[in-house]
């Protein structure tokens, strides 16, 4: 029983005594001949590894995985990485280890979505790219180390790895995020994307592109200034900064960025055309015109470019050299149409009437449907004051273009210059129906119905106009009048007293307010307004005269009629109501000497006697007062004071007979 055990002992001793000898060989042979025995060494230690499996149970080595990427067949070795990216297949067809059979190993795909038993099983970079990409696992940098490996066991044991390093561009960021069906989740991976690297002008990019898109302007302008920090001399981020901003209004970064580029990129016709347009944004033509000068000796088929020259040196007044590029263009373009038309703006807005009519009638030669030539056609002949062809070229325009609310309303106002209101009306009408808040077609028809009393159809348009100019005084002041003639008096006095918040002073606005409040029985308030006329005529001052002389407020009311008697001091009426006032106010004296100055004027006004009749008789003056009714019977024998006669009379008889039996 023991021998055997001693057998398999002495055996063993024998078997590491030769490995270690043959080991140290090996050691030998490899540092003093490398190159011959590099190879015959792999195959000696393999040999030694493979008895120590076989004949000791020892764990296998593993030595590599021979693969195939991509249709070519390569190997991977113990401590390699293998290098993936979304366009590469691989398989993995066999392990090669100490165990030549196989039997015992078991390959393994491990990570996100891993798999077991891979040999012979297939797969795509792109799958392992979009789930580290959906994961969320993936570290700072444009790969993936670590996170995916090929892990390779013996029954239990891991006796070997090779790991993967996917790697990740912006294009793969950007596939990905155009997969995913919500925009939101699209821009969350390229934000992710962007964060995870920070020096990757690639990612920002995209993801500028996609803000652009979107008309997110500002949040692209930002990502090309990351872009600019990252890689400052980068031309196209130079560019699309200085678009960003240019929307954004801030014209001298712009101009910064362009002028900065174009001394870089000294050949970029496109960089010095917008840079000609951000000056000319700003105004300064001269500028403007340089840069497109040199835009177009880069590029002198660029017509566009040249277009923009001419409308700079045409800013800048330089109209010989406008002309010149026009007629270039004219020349040399396969549509000339373009610049005829602008050489015709340019005379139109001068006053050249005669050669912006040869412009647009050119135009109309190669384009005879253009609706916008026979409508600036009708504006030329409009300033040479021939009304015919004005009104042809209109109403041609109208037709080829029946729905442009422009040519329609400029129709209007030809129909409106020669007094067909109902043309124009319907004209007006029919801008609106195109264009609801038109502005200047609701101006038009608004006062057009006013001014035919049509108010109700005014108060509608002024209403309309008052959404769109709620601070324009003069809406308000019609909107009010034509409400107080429809009777609508409170909306009347709210539109009259927001006229007047606004800035309104118009002295017949205070006279319509007050007799606006008049109608609603607001008598102070209309005082209040009638008060502010300046200057008072009769009737105003009559107003309010007999208003403070009913409120019993006697110096107001001889204060205003003193007014009148001064503007009309040679009327009866202006003396007798004066004498009135100083009668009310108690007194006497002063009533009958301004009545009696009222009949110098007129003899023939019953109520003056009268009233100059009840002065003398408040008086005590019966002889005088009974004269004054008497004159007022003989000419009204209905006069108010009639009955007062008889009863004057007796008791005169009765002074008299008090008189006569007096001792």
């Amino acid at each position: 029983m023991r021998k055997p055990a001693g057998l398999k002992i002495g055996f063993g001793k024998k078997v590491f005594a030769a490995a270690g000898i043959t080991a140290l060989v090996l050691a030998l042979l490899t540092v003093f001949f490398p190159k011959t025995f590099q190879t015959a060494g792999f195959y000696l230690q393999r040999g030694i590894n493979g008895f120590s499996y076989y004949i000791l149970g020892a764990s296998p080595h593993f030595y590599h995985l021979e693969m195939e990427k991509n249709a070519s067949d390569f190997r991977v070795r113990a401590g390699e990485t293998l290098d993936v990216t979304y366009r590469d297949e691989f398989v993995v067809k066999s392990v090669a280890s100490d165990d030549w059979s196989g039997k015992s190993l078991e390959p393994v795909l491990e990570g996100p979505g891993g798999k077991a038993g891979i040999i012979g099983v297939p797969f795509r970079g792109i799958d392992l790219v979009d789930k580290l990409l959906a994961g969320g696992v993936i570290p700072e940098g444009t790969q993936a180390a670590g996170v995916y490996q090929i892990a390779v066991y013996s029954t239990r044991d891991k006796i070997g790895v090779v790991p993967l390093r996917v790697m990740i561009t912006p294009q793969d960021w950007l596939r990905f995020a155009k997969s995913r069906g919500n925009p939101g989740e699209q821009e969350a991976y390229l934000k992710k994307a962007a964060a995870q690297n920070r020096e990757d002008a690639g990612v920002r990019k995209i993801l500028a592109g996609i803000y652009l898109q979107q008309n997110r302007i500002g949040e692209a302008a930002k990502l090309y200034e990351e872009i600019l920090r990252i890689s400052p001399g980068d031309p196209l981020a130079m560019k699309e900064l200085a678009r960003c901003i240019a929307q954004l209004g801030r014209e001298d970064r712009a101009i910064d960025l362009l002028s900065r580029l174009t001394e870089v990129q000294t050949e970029d016709a496109e960089a010095h055309a917008m840079l000609g347009a951000a000056y000319g944004r700003k105004t300064i033509w001269d500028k403007a015109a340089d840069s497109y000068f040199r835009a177009v000796q880069i590029d002198p088929d660029n017509h566009a470019v040249r277009l923009l020259l001419a409308q700079a040196y045409e800013k800048s007044r330089r109209t010989d050299a406008a002309v010149e590029q026009y007629r270039f263009v004219i020349r040399h373009a396969p549509d000339a149409a373009p610049a005829w038309r602008a050489m015709g703006d340019m005379h139109l807005k001068s006053g050249r009437y005669a050669q912006a009519i040869e412009s647009y009638t050119r135009v109309l030669d190669l384009q005879p449907k253009d609706a916008a030539a026979h409508a600036n056609l009708a504006t030329a002949y409009a300033g040479l004051g021939k009304a015919r062809e004005e009104m042809e070229h209109l109403q041609k325009a109208a037709a080829l273009s029946p729905d442009e609310p422009v040519i329609r309303f400029n129709l209007a106002a030809a129909y409106e210059k020669r007094g067909k209101t109902p043309d124009a009306v319907r004209e007006y009408g029919r801008v609106l129906k195109n264009k609801p808040d038109d502005a200047d077609a609701l101006a038009r028809l608004a006062d057009l119905t006013f001014q035919n009393k049509q108010y109700e159809q005014a108060a509608g348009y002024y209403e309309k106009l008052s959404r769109i100019h709620p601070t324009r005084a003069s809406i308000f002041v019609r909107l009010g009048f034509a409400r107080g003639e429809l009777k609508q008096y409170a909306a009347s006095a709210e539109d009259y007293e927001k006229a007047l918040r606004l800035g309104a002073k118009d002295q017949a606005l205070y006279y319509n307010l007050a007799f606006t409040y008049t109608k609603l029985g607001r008598e102070k308030d209309a005082v209040r307004y009638y008060e502010k006329i300046s200057p008072q005529n009769k009737k105003t001052l009559s107003i309010l005269a007999d208003h403070y002389l009913r409120e019993k407020q006697y110096a107001q009311a001889i204060r205003y009629y003193q007014r009148i008697l001064k503007l009309e001091p040679k009327k009866a009426s202006s003396w007798a109501g004066l004498g009135y006032a100083w009668l009310a106010s108690g007194n006497p004296d002063k009533a009958i000497e301004h009545y009696s100055q009222a009949l110098k004027y007129d003899r023939e006004d019953d109520e003056i006697y009268a009233n100059l009749g009840i002065a003398y008789e408040k008086k005590g003056l019966y002889p005088e007062a009974l004269k004054a009714y008497r004159s007022a019977y003989e000419i009204n024998p209905e006069t108010r004071v009639a009955p007062r006669i008889p009863r004057l009379r007796i008791q005169l008889l009765h002074k008299k007979d008090n008189r006569g039996s007096e001792p």
